[in-house]
């Protein structure tokens, strides 16, 4: 038990370490807008119309509209359309020059909450604001924690039940077996009803209190995932008897387990990154296999580490005997996990530099590194399995698979992670630094990220020698193809010779920045571009 009680430490510690030093998730992505972000009206609107990469739910108090004075300019509830990948807002009529902002707190499909918001002017610039990240909810943490005890749990009770009765059916130690399996149930159900308590509060933003008044309840059932938590009880209900009784003998009942087993593995997948964005369905079943091939390769390891190791004495006869169908079910569940793997790795990847500059790709890295170290490990058992080494020759076997067995572990605690954080595509937006002539003197052009939204933009002067040069104005315009995002007023900062300001790329493309300099020498105009993703 030792093994199973070590995956659910890692995971929790992974996971807590990981989250907590991560901005909060976010996983749905504001593709457009109308009012754009930044954008100067000269009448007012009816309603600011939000439209998301894929769908996604409102929970109560989901948006607000509001003037730079405070006052709430809503006139109703915001309503879903279009697949629910659009949100509108309505908004009150013949609103009065200012500034006005409209913020959103939705759920993604994946389950994980959104938040942000877009400012618009009438007959004004609207004030660009930056908003610093908000610090992680406890309660995500909480959630992302659950995720990793569902994951252990499939594990420990479908991946030791085919072990058992597939790969080493004639095995001893019958009470070691059924505590895995107990385990496994226990946490399954457990990561689920937590998942199920904090969705709704976490989507409603109430804290822990949300968890005792059921906050979101209602909005928590009605999405993909939370039915899916729901079938996932039932499931494990109907699979009681097995786990704690004897495991199904008969070919029938054995059918029934393996229908129940894929069902619980088909309820995991949609509580996940799989349901969003293109080509669904698909994705469902990579993740599916993916779910299966780790449950298979990982669960047969804690039955080598719990159950037949310590059991075996000094001879490896039992081991010998279910190795030739180890073998080959442990690299047909690799090559499915790695398959699988590069699919999904595929559709949160945009673009391929996102694998080495977000943390959704250093993660996926490292599991893809552990993946070589664990196959390694196994190819070493394998080899001294085959060699089928006598009375006082195990101990080498015993070594190679606990280092295998703790290998999965961190495999296990890295999917977790990658499920909780946000994926590379809707993150990627590294900084960029440009050069852009102004008389005798340099610009250089530093924008700090190139996500769609607000750009924080410094620029400085230098001259060839690297001498800062003095400026008496810097101004600016953000333009696309067919957009304008209207002036930006660059101030000066503590340091010589360097301006900071702010522009708004509402929409992905490519962005040209106009940028004039005021010298003593005259004014210089000169331009440069730099992809927004």
């Amino acid at each position: 038990m030792v093994a199973a009680l070590l995956v659910v430490v890692a995971l929790a510690a992974g996971v807590v370490v990981l989250l907590d030093a991560a901005p909060a998730a976010a996983h749905a992505v504001l593709v457009s807008s109308d009012p754009q972000d930044g954008s100067n009206l000269e009448t007012s609107p009816e309603e600011a119309v939000l439209v998301f990469d894929e769908s996604v739910q409102l929970p109560a108090d989901a948006t607000s509209a509001l003037a730079d004075d405070g006052t709430d300019v809503a006139a109703g509830d915001a309503t879903l359309s279009d697949g629910s990948t659009t949100v509108s807002v309505p908004l009150q009529s013949d609103l009065a020059t200012g500034s006005y902002t409209v913020s959103y707190r939705i759920v993604s499909a994946d389950g994980h909450v959104v938040e942000g918001a877009i400012r618009f002017g009438i007959r004004t610039d609207p004030a660009i604001v930056v908003v610093a990240d908000t610090p992680t909810d406890p309660l995500t943490i909480v959630s992302a924690a659950a995720q990793g005890l569902v994951y252990t749990g499939a594990i420990l009770l479908i991946g030791t039940v085919f072990a058992l009765t597939v790969i080493w059916p004639g095995a001893s130690a019958p009470r070691r077996s059924r505590l895995l399996r107990g385990l496994g149930w226990g946490l399954l159900g457990a990561g689920t009803l937590v998942r199920l308590a904090v969705t709704g509060p976490l989507a409603e933003g109430s804290g822990w209190g949300g968890i005792l008044r059921l906050d979101g309840l209602g909005t928590t059932l009605s999405e993909i995932g939370g039915i899916a938590q729901l079938i996932r009880l039932a499931l494990l209900a109907l699979v009681a008897g097995w786990t704690f009784g004897r495991l199904p003998a008969s070919r029938a009942t054995r059918l029934v387990a393996a229908a129940a087993g894929l069902a619980l593995l088909v309820t995991v997948a949609l509580d996940g990154h799989a349901v969003a964005g293109d080509d669904a369905v698909l994705a469902v079943i990579a993740a599916v296999l993916h779910l299966a091939g780790m449950c298979v390769w990982v669960g047969g390891l804690v039955v080598l580490a719990v159950v037949l190791l310590p059991t075996a004495g000094n001879t490896v006869e039992p081991l010998v005997a279910g190795h030739g169908r180890w073998s080959k079910i442990a690299f047909a569940a690799v090559v499915t996990l790695i398959v699988s793997g590069e699919y999904q790795a595929w559709r949160q990847l945009s673009p391929l530099d996102s694998l080495v500059t977000t943390a959704y790709g250093w993660t996926l890295l490292i599991k893809c590194a552990l993946v070589a170290v664990a196959l390694a490990a196994a190819s070493l058992t394998q080899r001294a399995l085959r060699r089928r080494q006598r009375a006082g020759q195990t101990s080498r076997i015993r070594r190679i698979v606990v280092i295998e067995t703790a290998v999965t572990i961190a495999i296990v605690a890295a999917t977790t992670v990658l499920v909780a954080l946000p994926p590379a595509r809707t993150t990627y937006g590294p900084a960029v630094t440009l050069s852009a002539a102004a008389g005798t003197a340099t610009a250089t052009v530093q924008v700090e990220s190139t996500r769609t939204g607000p750009q924080q933009i410094t620029v400085t002067l230098r001259t060839a020698d690297g001498d800062p040069v003095a400026a008496d104005a810097v101004s600016g315009r953000l333009s696309s193809t067919g957009v304008s995002s209207g002036d930006i007023a660059f101030a000066p900062s503590s340091e010589a010779g360097v301006w900071e300001g702010t522009g708004i790329a509402p929409v992905a493309g490519t962005w040209t920045l106009q940028l004039t300099v005021t010298l003593v020498a005259g004014t210089y105009v000169s331009e440069v571009s730099y992809p927004v993703w």
